[in-house]
């Protein structure tokens, strides 16, 4: 295939792409021009499928009706979505299902992950992140550096 750089060819390839019609399926906000944004922010909050409010709603009808029974008396169980996720996730990103966990948030991730192995040492205690990263993953991290008698000032590079 010959690639030509022009708007021409660009909307023939989108046009024949097997994934034209996906962004269908999310709610786009509107631009100050009142025209669909084009959205490049997805690693912190990606567009909100259409299908969301119904399926959260499903599972709000689940809490209000069954309470603590919905962890276990649901279609998917609540105490076992990890496992119901496992499969697809591991399809999605080409690893074998055993390899792969759904979890929480990166925050809370990073609060279990630096309470699990972070053991400083006097000579070995500064923690490196990017900058900027997103706030509450930051107050993660000075927690657990506060939690170890540790100033952020010192430790926090």
């Amino acid at each position: 295939m010959n690639f030509f750089s022009n708007e021409n060819f660009a909307r023939q390839l989108d046009r024949e792409d097997s994934f034209c019609d996906f962004r269908e399926k999310f709610s786009l906000p509107l631009g100050r021009d009142g025209k669909p944004v084009i959205y490049f922010a997805g690693n912190s909050l990606g567009l909100m499928p259409k299908s969301a409010r119904q399926i959260v709603d499903h599972e709000l009808d689940n809490w209000a009706n069954l309470a603590v029974d919905a962890h276990h008396a649901t279609g998917t169980p609540w105490y076992s979505y990890h496992e119901a996720l496992r499969e697809p996730t591991a399809r999605l990103i080409g690893a074998k299902p055993f390899e792969v966990i759904c979890m929480n948030s990166l925050t809370v991730n990073l609060h279990l992950m630096m309470a699990t192995f972070y053991r400083p040492s006097k000579s070995r205690f500064k923690v490196l992140m990017e900058e900027p990263a997103f706030p509450s993953d930051t107050y993660a991290i000075k927690t657990q550096l506060i939690h170890h008698g540790l100033h952020p000032k010192d430790a926090l590079v």
